[in-house]
C-alpha cells in the first residue's frame, strides 16, 4: 500500500474512533448527570446553573429507601421481572420451536395471532385484565403483575426465538434422533444449547420490558406489590419534585439491568449476531 493509501486508512480509522467516542459520551452523559444529581444537595439539584463541584450527599438514598420504605419496591420489581422472564421463556421457547420446525394447517395464522397480542394498546387491555383478575382475587399481588407482563413478553419470545431456531439446520434434529433421542430429547439436549445465545438476548429484552413497565403494575398492584416504577411518581409532592431522590431511585433502578446484562453478556453478544454470517 502506498504512503497516501496508508494515510487515508489511518485518517479513516481515526474518524471512526472519534465518532465512536462521541457516541459513547452522548450515551453516558445523561446517566452521569443523573448519578451526580443523586448525590447533590437539594439547592444544587434545583440550581438552574450546572453545579460541577459538590460535596457528595448520600442522605437521599437513605431518605427514599429507608425512611420512605422504597427498598421493598426494589425486591418486588426484581421478583416480577425475573418471574416474567422465566415464565415467558418457559412457554415461548417451546412454542417458537414448534413454529420453526412443524408444519400444520393454520400455522402462519396462529403465529400472526401471537404477534397481534403485542400490537394492542396496553390501555385497551388493562381494564379487562383488571376485571378478570378481580374475579380471581389476584389483585395487588406480585403474581398478577407477572401474568400481565407475560402477556406482552410471550409474543416477543415466540417471534424472536422462531428466527433463532429457523437458523439452526434441521439436520441437527435428525442427527440427534438418529442417536436415539426423542424429539423432545433432541430439543432439550441439542437445540436448547445451540439456541442459548438467542435465549440470552431474548431474556434481556424480556427483563428490561418488565422492569420498566408502569401501567399494568400501577393499576393491578398499587399497594403492597408495587414495583419501583410505580413508586417514582410518589416523589412528586405538592411542594415540588424531589429531584435528587428521583435520581437516586433511577440510579438504583438501572443496577439490576446492568448486572443482568453483564451476567449474560457472553451469550448476549453471540445472540445479537446469531445468523448474521453464514457459509
Amino acid at each position: 500500500m502506498s504512503g497516501a493509501g496508508r494515510g487515508i486508512s489511518r485518517a479513516w480509522r481515526g474518524a471512526v474512533i472519534a465518532a465512536v467516542l462521541a457516541m459513547v459520551v452522548i450515551a453516558l452523559t445523561p446517566y452521569l448527570w443523573m448519578l451526580s444529581t443523586s448525590f447533590k444537595g437539594r439547592l444544587d439539584a434545583l440550581s438552574y446553573k450546572p453545579v460541577w463541584t459538590l460535596k457528595p450527599a448520600v442522605e437521599h438514598y437513605h431518605d427514599v429507601f429507608v425512611d420512605k420504605q422504597y427498598l421493598p419496591l426494589v425486591w418486588n420489581s426484581v421478583f416480577v421481572a425475573l418471574g416474567t422472564t422465566i415464565l415467558s421463556l418457559a412457554i415461548g421457547v417451546p412454542a417458537a420451536y414448534v413454529f420453526a420446525r412443524s408444519r400444520f394447517r393454520g400455522k402462519e395464522d396462529l403465529f400472526f395471532f401471537f404477534l397481534t397480542t403485542r400490537m394492542a394498546p396496553a390501555i385497551s387491555v388493562v381494564v379487562p385484565m383488571y376485571l378478570l383478575f378481580n374475579k380471581l382475587h389476584l389483585l395487588d399481588t406480585k403474581l398478577v403483575v407477572v401474568l400481565a407482563h407475560s402477556t406482552f413478553n410471550l409474543s416477543l419470545v415466540v417471534w424472536m426465538m422462531r428466527g433463532f431456531f429457523a437458523d439452526i439446520p434441521p439436520q441437527m434434529d435428525e442427527a440427534a434422533q438418529l442417536d436415539g433421542h426423542t424429539r423432545a430429547g433432541a430439543f432439550a439436549r441439542v437445540l436448547l444449547p445451540l439456541a442459548a445465545p438467542g435465549i440470552a438476548a431474548t431474556a434481556v429484552l424480556c427483563f428490561i420490558l418488565s422492569w420498566n413497565e408502569f401501567l399494568y403494575a400501577f393499576i393491578l398492584a398499587s399497594f403492597d406489590s408495587r414495583t419501583l416504577t410505580v413508586g417514582i411518581p410518589g416523589l412528586v409532592t405538592p411542594h415540588g419534585t424531589l429531584w435528587a431522590q428521583v435520581a437516586a431511585v433511577a440510579v438504583v433502578a438501572t443496577l439490576p439491568i446492568i448486572v443482568f446484562t453483564i451476567v449474560v453478556q457472553r451469550h448476549l453478544v453471540r445472540g445479537l449476531t446469531f445468523g448474521a454470517v453464514k457459509g
